[in-house]
């Protein structure tokens, strides 16, 4: 593949990754915006405490074999099929283990309900990993366009199964609706729209040969999931499936900003640098891009939700969850960090560093532990406190250690993104005065923030002479002339 093709191939994979993260986001927030008026919000909270197992389940089935699979050059027919049936089989043994298990899930939060909800949730994880396989021949050829309109469909059409079985007073049921049928219509659609097909046969040496680095990748992400979700059970436990609710949504609304961006441009990052191989000059002058684009982009919107938060929270949901806004605030700080931090595990992965992603990811989560331990006392927002702190700390570390297999100097990434942190909090200081002026309108609140906390950004950023935003308009230009 020439530099040009691979340029472009790129360049469109990046904007189907951009329109189908963000796109599943917008649809989440109109569907949760209409479901909080049908909804209670201890119904929330109860699908909420069962989301880390659902979590925990797709790992365990997917095991790190898909990233395994994206990154070798040349797959087998024979590897694709053995990893299928992996999946499956692996899929139908956690279900059986989650279904006999959940009385003691209802047991620990006193919550009767939660025994036939949650076997009934858990069959979303199930049909998942019949989807697996067509979705790393996708991501393998960089066809996010077909990915993306089979993600928003399946989410268009569960959302609306949802409204109608709210509406009608199903309640809880029909949250637990919305993740099932998104699951079973996702998959079907990814059967219907790509060809591929297992073989009549498994071959478990394929398994073994991927599994020093898929297990490697597995143990990361449950070790990170584990620690990542065990906030809402503490909270579940220690406070009230409401509050669970709160931390949920202001999580969601912290994340939708920040997983659009880190989802989108990771999605992009690992196949990109997998393409580019083995030249190290090259992958080092790629990866600094990437950083800094992630970083002009995350910046400011995080710290602009600072200021977003009670407008955002007023006009979405209803005034029952205004303790969702200091939430939010407090997310907002650490979760700017977030994206750049998501990259790490692209460049090792890239470099085959699994053991080393695991290591840092150990290391992120003693932090968080050790925040959780020492923050908990402190109710809710104390504990969203260390959580923050974490992301940012994280990033730091990570990318030093991580930094140091293409020689990325910690030096070079602060070089990279403080410029764009500097501007970001310059610009958001002229509107945090914005609510001492009397101003009660919560329309207006969103508005001049997000219009003129942009524009201010980007002038800002133009006057420093940034090559993103040079970079950002001749990708604008490129497109409109082929289109």
């Amino acid at each position: 593949m020439t530099e040009t093709s691979l340029k472009r191939k790129t360049g469109l994979a990046l904007f189907w990754s951009f329109i189908d993260k963000g796109g599943q986001q917008v649809i989440q927030f109109i569907f949760v915006y209409i479901l909080v008026r049908l909804v209670s919000k201890d119904e929330f909270g109860a699908v909420a405490v069962l989301s880390i197992f659902t979590i925990l389940a797709n790992m365990l089935q997917e095991s790190g074999f898909s990233a395994a699979l994206i990154r070798k050059k040349e797959v087998s027919p024979h590897e694709y099929s053995s990893v299928f049936y992996f999946n499956i089989t692996i899929s139908f043994v956690i279900y059986i283990v989650f279904f006999f298990s959940s009385p003691l899930i209802s047991w620990f939060f006193d919550k009767p309900i939660l025994t036939n909800l949650s076997r009934f949730i858990f069959l979303a994880f199930v049909f998942n990993a019949f989807g697996i396989i067509q979705n790393v021949n996708l991501i393998k050829t960089m066809n996010f366009k077909l990915n993306t309109r089979i993600t928003l469909i399946a989410g268009c059409l569960s959302g609306l199964i949802a409204i109608v079985l709210a509406y009608n007073g199903f309640g809880v049921w029909s949250l637990a609706a919305q993740q099932v049928v998104q699951s079973f219509l996702r998959s079907s659609f990814l059967w219907v729209f790509v060809k591929w097909r297992p073989l009549k046969k498994f071959t478990f040496i394929h398994i073994k040969e991927m599994s020093a680095f898929s297990v490697k990748l597995l143990l990361t992400n449950l070790m990170n999931q584990i620690c990542g979700n065990i906030v809402p059970i503490l909270i579940g436990k220690k406070y009230s499936l409401a509050q669970v609710a709160s931390f949920g949504q202001g999580t969601k609304l912290n994340s939708i900003p920040q997983s659009v961006i880190s989802d989108g441009i990771k999605s992009v990052a690992f196949p990109l640098l997998s393409n580019i191989g083995d030249d190290e000059e090259k992958s080092l002058k790629a990866f600094r891009k990437i950083i800094r684009i992630t970083a002009f982009i995350s910046f400011p919107i995080g710290l602009l939700l600072l200021v977003l938060a009670t407008p955002i929270v007023g006009l979405y949901l209803t005034p029952e969850w205004s303790d969702v806004i200091p939430i939010l605030q407090i997310l907002a700080i650490g979760g700017s960090f977030y994206p750049l931090y998501a990259l790490i595990s692209s460049l090792l992965q890239y470099k085959g560093r699994s053991g080393l992603l695991l290591r840092i990811e150990f290391i992120r989560n003693i932090l968080q532990v050790a925040a959780i331990l020492i923050t908990v006392r402190f109710g809710v927002l104390g504990l969203v406190s260390g959580i923050s702190m974490v992301n940012i700390l994280a990033f730091l570390i990570g990318i030093y250690i991580a930094g140091k297999t293409i020689s990325y100097s910690f030096k070079n990434v602060i070089k990279d993104i403080t410029p764009y942190l500097t501007v970001s909090i310059l610009t958001i200081l002229p509107f945090l005065y914005l609510y001492k002026t009397g101003i009660a309108n919560l329309y207006l609140l969103l508005i001049i923030p997000l219009i003129g906390g942009s524009l201010l950004y980007l002038l800002l950023v133009k006057l420093l002479g940034s090559v993103v935003i040079q970079d950002t308009m001749d990708f604008i230009k490129q497109s409109a002339k082929k289109k």
